[in-house]
């Protein structure tokens, strides 16, 4: 029956499968116990066919996420075949180099049966506050030591859960409530994920997902390889740099652009090193392909067909390729930085239609109890986004990641913190003909008059700010300070006295073409707006108020 539908209707069903996945995506945040996911959407959902492979995706999540997910599902059924599965069953596991990255992160996939077969799954992806170990933190010299790392597993036969894989869980968590409770929030998700889909085939008269899948993946190859023939055929070569954590890191990426497809060497980039800012290529995979879709093929859907013409490959043991046990607790400070590393590609084969650098990765804010109150808060400070081709930069915006962060109110709900400022830094935005997007300075202390730890592991871009493009300058560069003159240089773990706040400044994003072709009425608006100083509007703009 299904090979009778017309084309409206096959379209129809793509985006119901995608709406599917996004109410898929809006039952985790209403189930998660962790703010990071309940606030800040940092998650995935898709739905996948038969195989395992990807057909749709929520709107709401992370590439990081979503894209190592993708692949996780079929490496899933590798360790638990599909014809072991029955009715109500679901695997789990947060193995980095199966999963998203690190142990932080569960991976949840449940098969749907219809008319006792399974026709597909439903996956999603989220992240756990604490899993034990050193919690989040780059400390760790192996990943055996930042927390309990979990094989694929069953979670649910039929309708009994492992509760001795939840008993692990929370007698290795700091916050052992929460870390069950978001997990069983990823089971409820997929739950509510199955039902809605097999709503939709009954809706539809539909058997299974066969034919739907194959006109998916037709239409998003098709239109994949169109879109990436836009770039000349080539072989570009980018590099960039690195705060790291004892010493710089250097990411380099060989591109070769042919034929439809695009595959990336990141070869020659640093060697892992010793801290847990390591990356497994899995997720070096996820956001180096995002970069390049971002580009030149935003209108594409991301599912299996459009993530395969991209092709991310590296030698082992590097720092974008980590090899087990290579600690990984803050591998998104590499992966987020291959956006940009590919972009810089871009570039060379697209001038002048390539935004300039962004923040890059997001600062992972972890504080907690350093006295006798327990607490672990986590949050996310965010830089500016680079200005386009045609438009300034996002301020405060997540790109690459796409999260947004914990509102105030319930960071300040959920542990015992104060926000004292949150507020964007004046002149932080490249300058440019299109401004980088601002970044934002934020005051934190402990509510109840004693120490906490801080996790220094995501403050990248201290040392210089992100690249402009097309005779735009830098962004400002980060800067992280205690109130009691403590400078903080490095990504390990600091205190915060009691009585004194930690200081953040984000980067902001690079700018675009010259400044002096600014539109003077931009330079005004950002003079009235205070976006931009007086100086700034001179020196950089060529800019007199009147």
């Amino acid at each position: 029956m299904t090979d009778t539908l017309d084309i409206v209707t096959r379209n129809v069903l793509w985006n119901r499968l995608i709406s599917v996945c996004e109410e898929q995506a809006n039952a985790l945040m209403r189930a998660a116990f962790g703010a990071i996911v309940r606030e800040a959407g940092d998650l995935s959902a898709g739905v996948f066919d038969a195989n395992g492979d990807m057909l749709a995706q929520a709107v709401t999540g992370t590439p990081g996420h979503v894209n190592t997910m993708a692949a996780s599902v079929r490496a899933m059924l590798a360790h638990v075949p599909a014809d072991t599965l029955g009715p109500g069953d679901a695997l789990v596991t947060n193995d980095p180099w199966l999963g998203a990255g690190h142990v932080f992160d569960f991976v949840v996939v449940t098969p749907a049966f219809l008319e006792g077969e399974i026709i597909g799954y439903l996956a999603s992806t989220s992240h756990i506050v604490d899993i034990g170990g050193r919690g989040w933190s780059a400390e760790a010299a192996s990943v055996y030591e930042e927390g309990v790392t979990f094989p694929v597993l069953h979670l649910r036969r039929g309708t009994a859960l492992n509760e001795d894989l939840l008993a692990i869980v929370t007698a290795n968590s700091r916050v052992p409530h929460e870390a069950r409770g978001d997990i069983l929030s990823l089971l409820s998700c997929n739950d509510t994920g199955v039902a809605r889909l097999l709503d939709l085939l009954e809706e539809y008269h539909l058997a299974d997902l066969v034919s739907i899948a194959d006109f998916i993946f037709e239409r998003s190859a098709t239109g994949t390889k169109a879109a990436l023939a836009r770039a000349p055929e080539g072989i570009y070569e980018n590099k960039m740099h690195l705060d790291g954590y004892d010493a710089p890191i250097t990411l380099k990426a060989r591109m070769t652009i042919g034929n439809g497809t695009i595959a990336v060497d990141l070869s020659g980039s640093s060697a892992a090193v010793a801290r847990g800012i390591n990356c497994p290529l899995n997720y070096s995979a996820a956001y180096a392909s995002f970069g390049i879709r971002a580009l030149l093929t935003p209108e594409i859907p991301n599912n299996q067909a459009s993530l395969d013409a991209i092709t991310i490959t590296a030698d082992p043991g590097l720092v974008v390729s980590a090899q087990r046990p290579s600690p990984v607790s803050a591998r998104h400070v590499i992966g987020q930085a291959l956006p940009d590393l590919m972009l810089g590609c871009l570039e060379q084969a697209l001038p002048g239609e390539v935004l300039a650098e962004s923040a890059g990765a997001l600062w992972t804010l972890s504080l907690s109890g350093a006295g006798k109150t327990a607490f672990s808060s986590l949050n996310v400070a965010l830089g500016g986004m680079g200005a386009r081709p045609g438009a300034d930069g996002l301020s405060t915006t997540a790109f690459p990641s796409g999260v947004g962060s914990v509102p105030v109110e319930a960071a300040e709900v959920a542990a015992p913190v104060i926000y004292h400022a949150k507020e964007f830094i004046r002149d932080s935005g490249g300058a440019g003909q299109f401004r980088g997007g601002l970044a934002q300075r934020i005051e934190i202390s402990a509510r109840l008059g004693e120490d906490m730890f801080m996790s220094a592991a995501a403050f990248e871009r201290l040392t210089s700010g992100p690249e402009g493009r097309q005779g735009g300058q830098r962004g400002a560069s980060g800067r992280v300070t205690i109130s009691d003159g403590t400078e903080i240089s490095d990504k390990g773990m600091y205190t915060i006295p009691a009585g004194e706040r930690v200081i953040l400044q984000t980067p902001g994003g690079g700018g675009y073409g010259d400044p002096a072709k600014r539109d003077r009425a931009a330079v005004q608006r950002d003079l009235t707006d205070g976006l931009i100083s007086d100086d700034a509007a001179r020196t950089d703009y060529k800019f007199d108020a009147e």
